[in-house]
This record gives C-alpha cells, structure tokens and sequence, in this order.
C-alpha cells in the first residue's frame, strides 16, 4: 500500500465560495477524499472519547466485535448520549459538506468503531465499496462519509486507506477496488475525512501497541434511497429546533419509522 497524506488549510477559516473551498472540490473531484486537519479541538475530542467510555462501560451489550480481531462498533451511540450529536453537522466542517453534496443533503447513519492493539498478525485488509455511484451528481455522489479521527494515526497505528478516482472514473462504475493503488490517510486527533462512500477503502490493521477510535458518519440525498437501517435517530434530531434542522433529519429509514410509530 502507498503511504501518503493531504494536509490542508483549516476547515476552522473556511467560507462557502472562498478560494481554500475551490481547491479542496478539486482536489476531491480529482482523487474522491480529502483529509481536513483540526476539524476537533481538543476539548470536543476529550469529551467524545468519555462518552465512548461510558457508553462501553453502561451497555456492552450494543457494541458489536466484527469480523477482524479487536474491531467493535457501535450503531446506537445517537440512542444512549447527546455527545455525538454536534459531530453530524459540525460548523467546522458542514461547509464543505453542503458544498460537496448539494441542495438535497441529509443525514443517513452515525457510529464508533474501535480497533484495539494488537500483537498478532494482522488480517488482510477488507477492500469494499460501500454503495454505487450517482452518475448524475457533479462529483458522482450517491453518499458522503465523514470519518473523525479520535486518536493520533499514523504509519504505526491502525489507519483508514483510501484508492484515489477521479469523478470521470466513477461514473464509468468502476469494479472491484485496487488495493496496489491504496494510500493510508494520516493524522492527529481532530482530523476529519471526507470520501466517496463508492470509492474502494479499507481499514488497515496493523501489529500495534495503539488504539484507534474514530467516528463514521453518512449523508445522502433526499431524493434517493436510504443507505441502511443502521441507526435509528432521536426524536430530539428529528424534531429540531429549526427548519434546516428538521429537513436535513427530515427523511427517516425504516427503524426510524418504526420507534417513532411504537414508542
């Protein structure tokens, strides 16, 4: 796998329409990710990796070991704290968001993963894609994701990678991800990435005396499909204090529907 990295300006300057903005839509239409320093600060990052703690500690039973050893995850952080809340519309980031996407945008799935170290082996990494592309969309965007860096990743840690295409590519409806052309996304703490959800990725796991956390987010498009019935979003979101609010929470999936319509 290639290593590399992107840093960019700070999304905490960032306007709709200015000059960092214009070259980080290039660059993504040009490669299908970006990696956002400092989207985090440090007090956000303390308290989000509390709350990961208690919400371990109060109900194990909703967080999943998956295939790789050491891997557990949670769909249902939304249910037990308000923590995670801000991180789906955070004002350092939803910039480029809204900017990437489109008028259309709202919130599909939210959950915490955990790769914990490991002192074996490491598996081979799962190469997938999580949905198609839209050919229609300017950047061929079905599906966003945002990945929020807990922890400090680097070549020693576990690491998200991603193969880089262009939206040219994409809408040719590429098949099944190169790993050769794999590159290793890194950062401290804080860092947020942006990608294609139908662009080929993988976690890379690694021999590791470290711990990675991060949170994964999806949005979509109103007019289109849900992309899972992963996490069923509060009625605290769904009912929010403004339009913008209730329209970007605006189109429930099916588990959504049915704990509104029975609790």
């Amino acid at each position: 796998i290639t290593t590399g990295v992107r840093t960019l300006i700070s999304v905490r300057t960032r306007r709709r329409g200015s000059e960092p903005m214009r070259s980080e839509v290039e660059f993504f239409r040009a490669n299908g990710y970006l990696v956002v320093p400092d989207v985090l600060s440090a007090v956000e990052l303390t308290d989000l990796n509390r709350a990961i703690d208690i919400d371990r500690e109060r109900y194990p039973q909703l967080w999943q070991s998956c295939r790789e050893g050491g891997r557990f995850q949670s769909v249902s952080v939304l249910l037990s704290s308000k923590a995670f809340d801000a991180t789906i519309r955070h004002p350092a980031i939803m910039a480029l968001v809204e900017e990437l996407m489109g008028e259309e945008l709202c919130f599909e799935e939210l959950s915490v993963m955990i790769r914990e170290p490991l002192a074996a082996d490491p598996p081979e990494a799962g190469w997938h894609r999580d949905t198609d592309h839209w050919p229609e969309h300017p950047l061929a965007l079905k599906n966003l994701s945002l990945v929020y860096y807990l922890t400090d990743i680097d070549a020693e840690s576990h690491c998200f990678a991603v193969v880089p295409e262009e939206v040219g590519a994409k809408r040719a409806q590429p098949g099944k991800p190169d790993p050769a052309q794999g590159v290793e996304l890194y950062g401290r703490a804080g860092t947020a990435i942006l990608f294609n959800a139908g662009s080929g990725h993988a976690g890379v796991v690694k021999r590791t005396a470290r711990e990675r956390r991060t949170i994964h987010i999806y949005y979509g498009h109103r007019s289109l499909p849900h992309l899972s019935n992963h996490t069923v979003v509060p009625r605290r979101l769904l009912e929010g204090d403004d339009q913008a609010s209730r329209r970007f929470y605006g189109r429930p999936n099916l588990a959504t529907k049915l704990a509104l319509a029975n609790f």
